[in-house]
């Protein structure tokens, strides 16, 4: 049997390889994120990883074992080619799935979670996401990961003896004595609890977390981990509390204490722009020269600069601008059905107050759920690519352009007033529309230029419009859905990376605002409240929000990461992960009362919206 052990041992050892070969691969990718990390906290990931590549070994192994066990007491050649053919695709797998979490770190800031995996129902617009040369270098280095731990595997090849000669106690130990190390490591070792992801969470850089977490076996455990909850997994404190907390940081008053608006009921046009960050905003602080149409409207309107995305993808954004529901850390609620269909919205508020609305978007609006969405939310029209003939397209759909003219042509036939939005879509990933701004090389600059892009179609279409009939009657707001790593490879969960534009602006306007700026802290889903609460409008059922222009209301702004939350005030900034249960971000750290402040509140909205996320099903 020393054969059929050795084999085994160099098996195993060529996985434990592999999976160093791969963490390392996934932090040479990650480099930026490794700015001012010491090569000592690096390797502790490659230590604190250990005991989960032995785990995904011991999993991979207990499946191969399946044929081994049986290959003891047969000759059968068909056993030996499905032992072959188990660890050759666990190799592929593993290759295929190292490539794939290098690819949602770089955009997404994670590794394969339920959420990105719910994306594979729309693979074209997964491929869109990413570029062709991304996605061929990619794949490049998943096929030469094969190829070298392929070749191994054949030169270590020892399975052609005849183990019917060995003694049957032998066999019969064997076969019992190797599945059973294989559980056993795969469990993590004999101790009471088997491993979880929590072994891997030792640092305050995610990025060293992630790498530490291996890939096959974190997505095991993503593919078999109930579809949604059995229980709140934010439990932080007793219900009475963070309902109390809660109620002391969302108190309501009658009223707005500042009145925007010249006409009891305006046109509202509320225009999201794709992947917009504060980095290539101006007057946010950000980049000069990419923004200059943006930085032009700033003068026309009202800028908060102190606003932030709820989440990191469009239908996130979406649903807590409509709804008024924050994203939440590892799920996504817009594509759960029996769910979203029960949140409130603006759109049926409006449309009681004799709103018409719709909805303007130049690809495919059936993409995470959407169409159903919004349809589920009242609104008259849903306009998407098939809505008119498209001249020029991205992978994500029409030209920004070729959407803004379609919306002059279709809103001179709008009942007034409407309720109208427009989402851009050309500064998608991967940001490659064939576009000359100006910006060339990098991917910053890849990123600089389809926002370049947009920024100056944004401020055609407004010039535009300020000839139409409706323009002098209409509120609009421009806001991001989201905002983006890029230009300046920001972590996932940090706050500059959620921090985005909202300007306020269009002919109903109050004059004596125009130009101003507003350092009131908010996000995405403060805007039905303080929507509503201008037009006189009720809003109580939009407990998540405020109004903006409350100044008795106490003003935060919230988000959410995978399995994290972000909070931030005028005194302090506080992001906390539940995996490491720490803070890992924080603005000033001798406010400590502050600090400690927001940290219980942000556990306590977190609680409650997953509690609220869950009664959805009841």
């Amino acid at each position: 049997m020393r054969s059929f052990w050795r084999f085994s041992g160099l098996v195993a050892a060529l996985f434990m390889a592999m999976f160093t070969v791969q963490r390392h691969l996934f932090l040479a990718f990650s480099h930026q994120h490794l700015v001012g990390i010491s090569w000592r906290d690096i390797l502790q990931s490659h230590l604190h990883g250990l005991p989960m590549d032995l785990s995904a070994t011991g999993y991979m192994l207990l499946l191969a074992s399946l044929f081994a066990v049986p290959m003891l007491f047969s000759r059968s050649k068909a056993l030996r080619k499905s032992f072959r053919f188990t660890l050759v695709a666990c190799i592929v797998l593993s290759a295929l799935v190292n490539v794939v979490d290098i690819g949602l770190f770089d955009a997404w800031g994670v590794k394969i979670d339920r959420k990105a995996l719910s994306y594979l129902r729309y693979p074209a617009e997964v491929a869109g996401a990413t570029s062709v040369g991304r996605m061929a270098m990619l794949l490049l280095v998943a096929g030469v990961q094969c190829l070298f731990f392929l070749f191994l595997l054949k030169k270590i090849d020892l399975l052609e003896e005849d183990f019917r000669k060995v003694r049957s106690r032998a066999r019969i130990v064997t076969a019992v004595l190797f599945p059973a190390l294989c559980l056993l490591a795969a469990r993590g070792g004999p101790q009471d609890l088997p491993i979880s992801k929590s072994w891997a969470w030792f640092s305050r850089y995610p990025v060293l977390n992630l790498a530490a977490m291996n890939s096959v076996w974190n997505l095991l455990e993503t593919t078999v981990e109930p579809a949604e909850f059995s229980e709140n997994p934010y439990a932080f404190m007793p219900d009475a509390d963070a309902k109390k907390l809660f109620a002391q940081g969302h108190r309501h008053t009658g009223g707005p204490d500042d009145r925007i608006i010249e006409v009891q009921r305006p046109n509202i046009l509320l225009i999201m722009l794709e992947s917009w960050t504060a980095d290539v905003i101006e007057p946010l602080g950000g980049d000069s020269g990419v923004t200059p149409q943006f930085t032009r409207l700033c003068k026309e309107g009202m800028l908060f600069t102190n606003f932030y995305s709820t989440g990191f993808r469009t239908e996130q954004g979406l649903c807590a601008l409509i709804s008024g529901f924050p994203s939440q850390p590892t799920t996504t609620i817009i594509r759960k059905y029996g769910k979203f269909d029960r949140l409130p919205s603006v759109v049926r508020t409006l449309d009681s107050a004799g709103y018409t609305s719709r909805y303007y978007y130049a690809g495919d609006v059936s993409f995470a759920n959407t169409r159903a969405y919004l349809d589920a939310m009242g609104f008259d029209k849903v306009y998407d690519e098939n809505a008119f003939p498209i001249e020029r397209r991205t992978r994500w759909g029409a030209y920004d352009e070729e959407l803004f003219n379609f919306h002059l042509r279709d809103a001179r036939t709008a009942t007034v007033p409407f309720f109208q939005i427009i989402m851009t879509s050309t500064s998608h990933e991967p940001f490659d529309a064939p576009v000359h701004e100006g910006f060339e090389g990098s991917d910053g600059n890849l990123y600089r230029n389809t926002v370049h892009y947009t920024d100056r179609c944004l401020g055609a279409f407004l010039d535009s419009a300020k000839s139409q009939p409706w323009y002098a009657n209409t509120l609009i707001f421009i806001v991001a859905d989201h905002g983006h790593y890029l230009p300046h490879n920001l972590p996932q969960y940090s706050a500059a990376r959620h921090r985005i534009p909202f300007l306020v602006t269009g002919g109903a306007l109050k004059n004596d605002l125009r130009g101003s700026s507003n350092a009131t802290f908010g996000s995405h889903v403060d805007f039905p409240v303080t929507l509503l609460a201008q037009l006189n409008l009720p809003h109580s059922q939009f407990p998540w929000g405020r109004d903006l222009f409350s100044n008795a209301t106490p003003h935060t702004a919230y988000w959410t990461f995978n399995n994290g939350f972000g909070i931030a005030d005028s005194t302090q900034q506080v992001v906390f992960d539940d995996r490491s249960k720490r803070v890992i971000e924080i603005r000033d750290s001798s406010r400590t009362a502050d600090e400690q402040r927001l940290l219980n509140a942000g556990k306590a909205e977190l609680q409650l919206l997953l509690d609220r996320y869950m009664e959805f099903d009841q």
